[in-house]
């Protein structure tokens, strides 16, 4: 059997492409911000990569029903995000651009 991260119905790399051509004002900081590890009780959990209020997190052994695939990783994301403190190992999070203002979806 496959690992579950390898979903068909909502695969991360697919989710990853969209994310990362998203048109935003941080798109090019986000395509050239590294992925770091994301560390679940001393383990790696999975992949992060964030830019300013943008995060893209793809979980180890998950597909889109993380919660009930890694249901601790899934704990540890949303308490990061409620809290706006959603990180790997190394991450750097910048919530505003060098002009101080939020960073926004351009529509």
């Amino acid at each position: 059997m496959e690992p579950r991260e390898y979903d068909l119905i909502c695969n991360w790399l697919g989710n990853s492409r969209w994310v990362n051509a998203m048109e935003w004002s941080g798109k090019e900081n986000f395509k050239a911000s590294k992925e770091v590890p994301f560390v679940v009780d001393g383990k790696e959990a999975g992949k992060l990569k964030s830019y300013g209020q943008l995060s893209f997190l793809k979980v180890h052994d998950a597909g889109h029903m993380v919660p009930m695939d890694q249901p601790k990783a899934a704990l540890e994301m949303l308490k990061g995000w409620m809290e706006n403190s959603l990180t790997g190992v190394g991450a750097v999070t910048t919530s505003t651009t060098t002009e101080g203002e939020d960073l926004v979806a351009q529509m």
